[in-house]
Formats: structure tokens, C-alpha cells, sequence
């Protein structure tokens, strides 16, 4: 009778236990994946995950780099620079093959974006890519918005001015006002 008792235990614990390892596992790695996948489109980026990169200063390289690290195109970032004297980042991405030009169009404007509104004292961004780099400066973004850009650290805002428009407008000219030289 004890050793019924004992199996009949086994065979409970084992279904729950082989449900887990077959089910249960392979399901939650599924969803951090598309997570994952998630992350590295601007139109789909949760931008709440970067909040705690923000800072008032640009100097702290680590913050800045993990920033960027967690952003659209991140798959693509290679090295990255600062030059505190112009309080400009430079970011170095790889080769961008098999991103649409749309898609890096959303990522500069989306990333420069948000660097611009965690990074308090940051001017300046380049955004190089192999055969073309684009330069953002926060008085451009700033005009672009018609604020100074606080408001947008709130998660709602940032995806109803940012990321919303970012899926339905024309990039055209919306680059063209982040990228203008300052006069």
C-alpha cells in the first residue's frame, strides 16, 4: 500500500512537472522573443524600458551606450563615442542589410528623440551608418515638438507625439527638420 501511495505522489508531481518542461517554458521563451523582436522596431519599442537610462548629464558612457543598447537598430550598434566639449554623441552602426530605408528613417528620428529627452544636457547626435550618417541637434527636435521636450518623457506622450505619427507620416520632412544645419 506505501509504495502505491508513493507512485501515485511520483505520477502527481510528474504531470505537473512535464507539463512545465513541454508547455509552460517553451511558451514564456516564445514570448521573450517576440518581446525581443519587438524592441528592435520603433513603431513597436516600448520606450518605458528605457526610462531608467535617464540622466542629466551625457558624461556617463556606460548609461549612454546601454541607452542606445536598448533602443530600435540596436542589433546594428557598434562602437559609440562622446565628445563632451560639443556635448555630442556619436553612435556607429554596422551594416543596416535587410532594414528598409523607412525603417532606419523611424529609428533616427525615434532614437534621437528619446536620447534627447533622457539626456538633459545632450546637444547633439551623429547616427552613422555605412554610406550615410545623419546629425541631429536638440534645438531642431525641439522646434519640430514646439517644447522643450519634458513633457515627452511621460510613456503616453512620447507614443502619442513619437511613435504614433512615426507609423502613419510621411518621414520626408520630419527628417529634414532634425537634420537641418543650426544657422
Amino acid at each position: 500500500m506505501k509504495n502505491k501511495w508513493i507512485i501515485g505522489l511520483f505520477v502527481v508531481g510528474l504531470i505537473p512537472f512535464i507539463w512545465m518542461q513541454m508547455v509552460y517554458f517553451p511558451g514564456q521563451e516564445k514570448l521573450r522573443e517576440e518581446e525581443n523582436l519587438k524592441q528592435l522596431d520603433p513603431e513597436t519599442h516600448d520606450y518605458e524600458k528605457v526610462l531608467k537610462y535617464e540622466n542629466l548629464y551625457m558624461g556617463n558612457a556606460s548609461n549612454d551606450f546601454n541607452l542606445f543598447g536598448n533602443l530600435p537598430l540596436k542589433q546594428h550598434l557598434g562602437t559609440f563615442e562622446i565628445d563632451s566639449g560639443h556635448f555630442l554623441l556619436i553612435t556607429n552602426y554596422g551594416s543596416s542589410e535587410g532594414e528598409s530605408e523607412r525603417t532606419i528613417q523611424q529609428a533616427v528620428i525615434y532614437n534621437t528623440t528619446a536620447a534627447f529627452v533622457l539626456i538633459k544636457n545632450l546637444q547633439q547626435i551623429e547616427m552613422r551608418f555605412p554610406g550615410k550618417s545623419f546629425t541631429v541637434q536638440r534645438s531642431n527636435v525641439e522646434k519640430w515638438f514646439n517644447s522643450n521636450l519634458s513633457n515627452l518623457i511621460d510613456p503616453v506622450q512620447f507614443k502619442e507625439k513619437v511613435q504614433e505619427p512615426l507609423k502613419k507620416n510621411d518621414l520626408d520632412e520630419w527628417l529634414a527638420t532634425y537634420t537641418e544645419l543650426m544657422k
